[in-house]
C-alpha cells in the first residue's frame, strides 16, 4: 500500500539513523551527490553501500533523467532509479537562487565527498570553484566526472557513454566485420565509469578528514577506464603496427572461445583457451586426434583467423547434435569451462541466482510494490554492505535532510519552497 507524505518522511527520518549505518565500513561518511543519470550516480550508489550518508540534489525544476528511463507510470515505479538511486535521500536545491546556494554551502561543510558530472565551468560560474569548495571544506573529496576530462582538447566538450565507449575503442571491437561497430545494451562506460570513481573516492578517504584535511579533485572522464580494459590490444598495436578487428563473440587472443547454438535453439558460453580445458574439450567431443592437429596445437595456432573459423565449425557441429541441458550436464562432468546464455527471464527462475542471494526482495517505500533489485555484487568477511532502500521520490527528504543537518523548522522548509529554492 502506498505511503502517505508523513508516513514516507517517518519512514526516512528511521533510515538515518545510527543503527541503520552501524557496521558498514563507510558510516560516519557523508557524500553529497549533484550528478545525474548514470556514471557519477553509480559511484554515490556503491558509497552508499557501503554506509555513507548519501544525499541526492537534484534541480527542483528539472530532476534527473535517469528517473524517466523505462518508468512505468501506471505503477509508479522508475526501474532504473530504483537501482541507482538506491540508499540515497533525495534533496532539491535551486543552486541559481541565493537562498538555495546557502543551503549547498552549509551541506558542503558537513560531507566529505561531492560527486558532480555538470559541464566544465558550470559550479565556477556558479560560485563554487575547487578552490571555493575548498575554502568551505578543507576536506573535501571532489569526484568530477566528465566525457574527456578535465584537461586536453576535447576538455570541455559534451560526453555521454555511448559516445565514450565508441572513442574508447569499444564499440568498434565489440562489432563484427560483417555488421560493424555494436554500442553495448547498457550504460557500460557509465557503470565501469562509477566502480572506478567509488575505488578512488576510497582511496581519498585515507587520507581525509572532513573540514580538516585531505580535500582533493578526483577527475575521471567516461572513455579511460573502458580504454584501459582494451589495454592489451593497444599494447599489441603499437608493437606489431596490426589494427585490432572485431571478431564478434570471440576472444582475439586465445581460443576457443564464443557461443554456440543447441539442438534446441538455446546459446552457450564456452571459453576453453587454455592449453589443459582446450585438450578437456577435445577429448570430450570424442576428437582427440584434434589435440595434435597442426592447425590446434598450440593456441597461438587456433587463433590464426582460418583455424579459428575451422575450430568453430567443429564445436558448433558438436552443439548441434545436443540440447542445451545435454551439452551442460556432459561439460559439467568433465569440468569443462562453459554455461548457459540466460535471459531475464531465465534469471528470475535460476536456483543459483536465489539460494546466494543475489536478487533481494524489498518494498518500495512510496508506492508499497515488492520490488526484486540486484543486491551488492560482493561480500565481505567482518564488514557488511547493504541495499538498505530503493531509490526515492525526487523531493523526498527535504524535510527530513533539512531539519536534522541544518535546523531547519518545517514552516523554513515550506518557504524554501515558495521562494524555488529548493
Amino acid at each position: 500500500m502506498a505511503r502517505s507524505k508523513v508516513e514516507l518522511d517517518e519512514f526516512i527520518a528511521s533510515q538515518r539513523t545510527q543503527d541503520c549505518f552501524k557496521g558498514l565500513p563507510l558510516a560516519g561518511k557523508r557524500v553529497l551527490d549533484l550528478s545525474t543519470v548514470m556514471a557519477a550516480p553509480y559511484a554515490a550508489a556503491m558509497l552508499g553501500d557501503a554506509g555513507a550518508d548519501v544525499i541526492k540534489i537534484e534541480n527542483p525544476r528539472v530532476p534527473d533523467a535517469l528517473r524517466t528511463w523505462g518508468t512505468l507510470h501506471e505503477l509508479g515505479i522508475e526501474p532504473y532509479h530504483s537501482v541507482v538511486g538506491r540508499n540515497k535521500f533525495p534533496v532539491t536545491i535551486n543552486l541559481k537562487a541565493d537562498e538555495g546556494k546557502e543551503i549547498f554551502s552549509e551541506l558542503i561543510k558537513q560531507s566529505d565527498v561531492l560527486i558532480d558530472n555538470t559541464r566544465l565551468g558550470a559550479m565556477d560560474r556558479l560560485g563554487f570553484s575547487p578552490d571555493h569548495l575548498m575554502e568551505l571544506n578543507p576536506g573535501l573529496i571532489v569526484g568530477k566526472v566528465s566525457g574527456y576530462g578535465m584537461t586536453g582538447p576535447k576538455a570541455k566538450q559534451p560526453g555521454f557513454g555511448t559516445l565514450a565507449e565508441a572513442y574508447s575503442g569499444f564499440s568498434y571491437l565489440n562489432g563484427s566485420l560483417d555488421q560493424g561497430p555494436l554500442s553495448p545494451p547498457m550504460a557500460l562506460a557509465d557503470l565501469t565509469t562509477g566502480i572506478h570513481l567509488a575505488y578512488a573516492i576510497s582511496l581519498a578517504f585515507m587520507q581525509q578528514e572532513r573540514g580538516v584535511r585531505g580535500g582533493q579533485v578526483i577527475d575521471i572522464s567516461l572513455y579511460e577506464p573502458l580504454f584501459g580494459y582494451l589495454g592489451g590490444e593497444f599494447v599489441s598495436y603499437k608493437l606489431t603496427g596490426e589494427n585490432p578487428e572485431p571478431i564478434g563473440n570471440e576472444l582475439r587472443a586465445a581460443a576457443p572461445r564464443s557461443v554456440y547454438r543447441t539442438k534446441d535453439g538455446r546459446w552457450i558460453a564456452l571459453s576453453c583457451s587454455a592449453q589443459k580445458p582446450w585438450e578437456n574439450l577435445a577429448i570430450l567431443m570424442e576428437q582427440e586426434e584434434l589435440i595434435q592437429d597442426p592447425r590446434f596445437l598450440t593456441n597461438t595456432d587456433r587463433i590464426k583467423p582460418e583455424h579459428r573459423v575451422a575450430l568453430n565449425e567443429i564445436i558448433q557441429e558438436w552443439h548441434s547434435t545436443r540440447t542445451e541441458a545435454q551439452a551442460l550436464e556432459l561439460f559439467q562432468s568433465k569440468g569443462i569451462t562453459a554455461g548457459p546464455i540466460l535471459t531475464m527471464e531465465n534469471i528470475d527462475q535460476d536456483e543459483h541466482f536465489r539460494e546466494r542471494g543475489s536478487v533481494l526482495f524489498m518494498e518500495d517505500p512510496s508506492t508499497g510494490i515488492e520490488l526484486e533489485i540486484p543486491d551488492v555484487p560482493f561480500r565481505m568477511m567482518g564488514h557488511q554492505t547493504k541495499v538498505r532502500f530503493p531509490g526515492l521520490p525526487q523531493a523526498s527528504a527535504n524535510e527530513v535532510v533539512y531539519s536534522e543537518l541544518l535546523g531547519y523548522s518545517a514552516q523554513r522548509v515550506a518557504e524554501l519552497r515558495e521562494k524555488g529554492a529548493i
